[in-house]
């Protein structure tokens, strides 16, 4: 008798559940659990994608902090502008030089600032019933869980696509894959270049270079969501 391998979606669910049940979940991560639940066979534009990106202090999600996040959604296989949203968060006296010459976020900017709880919030009430797409996902994915109190190990009903995993599983067999920034690729792909390290502006990149992928990937065929999906992780 064949034995039933779940597929990484079907893990995903399956260990979601079983943080679910131990109880205690904020309220916020609890109205993650809905009826919708992806389908590896499912068509990929059937659904909508948050194109998200956050620009934060740094890349240790237990010691620096999201300073501005930026966000626009992919509806019927087309990015759709009126969907944009750009926050700084309000947050003081945390700006690192190294930083703030990367992103250029300034002290008086952060002042008027949304709350940062509230945003959060806002932002997984946006995420329901909706695929994530980020460029190295595990960075706004991190940031996430450590907000809401969660460890890098936990597993919330939260899909995300990640366009760097991407680009590395379409490359990979060439052996170059020295740069996987996202400017790198756009440029390598011949994309408009863009102001790079503004939330907003590259999530809206990130947009742009996933429906590249995803022609690559499937060509005329109609693209679904497991292939993409045990790609980015």
């Amino acid at each position: 008798m064949a034995l039933f391998i779940k597929s990484p979606l079907e893990k995903l669910y399956s260990k979601s559940y079983k943080l679910k049940a131990l109880g205690s979940l904020p309220p916020a991560l609890e109205a993650l659990y809905t009826d919708t639940v992806f389908d590896d066979k499912s068509c990929l534009f059937e659904h909508e994608i948050i194109s998200l990106d956050f620009e934060t202090t740094g890349l240790d999600f237990n010691e620096d902090i999201v300073l501005s996040m930026g966000y626009v959604i992919i509806k019927n296989g087309a990015i759709d502008f009126n969907t944009s949203c750009h926050k700084y968060l309000n947050v003081q006296n945390v700006i690192k030089s190294g930083s703030a010459i990367i992103n250029q976020i300034t002290p008086e900017q952060l002042i008027s600032g949304e709350d940062t709880q509230q945003a959060f919030d806002e932002l997984l009430s946006l995420m329901r019933n909706k695929i994530v797409l980020c460029h190295a996902a595990t960075i706004e994915k991190n940031f996430i869980l450590h907000h809401y109190g969660l460890d890098a190990d936990s597993t919330v009903p939260l899909v995300f696509l990640d366009t760097l995993k991407l680009e590395r599983s379409l490359v990979s067999f060439s052996g170059n894959v020295s740069d996987l920034s996202l400017s790198a690729i756009r440029k390598k792909r011949h994309l408009p270049s863009y102001v790079a390290h503004n939330a907003l502006a590259d999530s809206v990149a990130t947009a742009e270079l996933f429906l590249c992928q995803v022609r690559d990937i499937f060509g005329k065929e109609t693209p679904t969501l497991g292939p993409l999906y045990k790609r980015s992780i």
